[in-house]
């Protein structure tokens, strides 16, 4: 799961019995490789590979210092292993994940750093994330539904605030300086999201606009909710999102159907998602997965999934992506 600021939040409103000049450091990270063949067609032409690839491998420290009367120092270094653990990847890069510093009490929480913002913090439908079959932009084949024209975001100035719970119902907001001379304020770019976990539905509607040139800026829109009933949850997102800052550009459309059914240690996995490029000709795509993941422990897990894509629907240069992958993700 990504690191959320919900749980400093959460943290943060734990009222500390006394002052105390102390401070924990934990350390954290997750292994996840999968081994993937890859079959793309295109125009008739079809190329197959096998790959082995890390999954967002990661290494974080984190802590908190008791300040007194119920605040909190709270800080955060992560950093991606791809590349260190994998070398078809770049390098690793240090604290190129979130990373950040900042305080959490009563008032909810509030960092300044590099972290999601809080629009990709609203989730998604995505039950393959941080898979080859990723549905969200932030990973897999490129095919993705959610986090469309660069809306899935880790941003290195955020200046961010989570409200603490209200019954179920957190606030999240970030904004992130332009740092430019036509984008020169605090808050060029910035992300909202609402979010409300309460028994077994969860709803999150977020927005974010992100600093342009002269001909303006890009926003988006998405809205998702996740229903739980006995052993088995679905969940829908729906994303609508400006490709570029061009006066009179249309806005583009994801829409993303999951469900999971739980048996033991077994979760059967399956979603299905389709987007809608408004701006250029036969650019639309759908996009399926089927999947199963077995819990070996709290810590490890393994699963298997087999992904179609079919780019340009009904055009003679479709390109059809099939995928099968099995992977491996341990936490520590």
């Amino acid at each position: 799961m990504k690191k959320s600021l919900i749980a400093l939040a959460v943290a943060g409103v734990v009222a500390a019995p006394a002052f105390a000049a102390t401070s924990n450091v934990d350390v954290y990270g997750k292994i996840r490789f999968s081994i993937d063949h890859q079959d793309i067609e295109t125009a008739g032409v079809s190329v197959s590979m096998w790959h082995v690839n890390d999954q967002t491998s990661r290494l974080g420290f984190k802590g908190s210092e008791d300040l007194g009367g119920g605040l909190k120092a709270v800080w955060q270094i992560e950093q991606s292993l791809s590349g260190g653990l994998n070398n078809d990847v770049g390098g690793a890069t240090l604290a190129g994940r979130n990373t950040f510093i900042g305080l959490a009490g009563g008032f909810g929480t509030a960092i300044v750093g590099r972290h999601d913002t809080p629009y990709k913090l609203a989730g998604s439908a995505d039950v393959f994330a941080d898979t080859t079959a990723d549905a969200q932009c932030s990973g897999g084949l490129g095919q993705c539904i959610v986090g469309r024209n660069g809306f899935d975001n880790r941003v290195a100035d955020a200046i961010a605030y989570i409200s603490p719970s209200f019954s179920g119902f957190t606030v999240m907001a970030a904004v992130v300086p332009g740092e430019t001379a036509a984008n020169d304020g605090i808050s060029d770019s910035y992300s909202l999201a609402g979010v409300y976990k309460n028994g077994p539905l969860d709803v999150a509607l977020a927005y974010e606009n992100l600093a342009g040139v002269a001909t303006g800026d890009q926003d988006a829109l998405k809205f998702n909710i996740g229903y739980k009933f006995g052993d088995a949850k679905i969940g829908y997102t729906y994303e609508t999102s400006e490709p570029n800052a061009t006066a009179g550009v249309k806005n583009d459309k994801g829409h993303l159907l999951s469900v999971a059914y739980g048996m033991g240690p077994i979760t059967l996995l399956g979603e299905y998602g389709k987007f809608n490029d408004k701006n250029t000709a036969n650019a639309d795509f759908d996009r399926w997965t089927l999947g199963a993941a077995y819990g070996l422990s709290k810590r490890s897990s393994v699963y298997a999934a087999y992904h179609a894509g079919d780019l340009e629907t009904g055009v003679a240069t479709n390109t059809k992506t099939k995928v099968f992958t099995i992977g491996m993700n341990h936490d520590f």
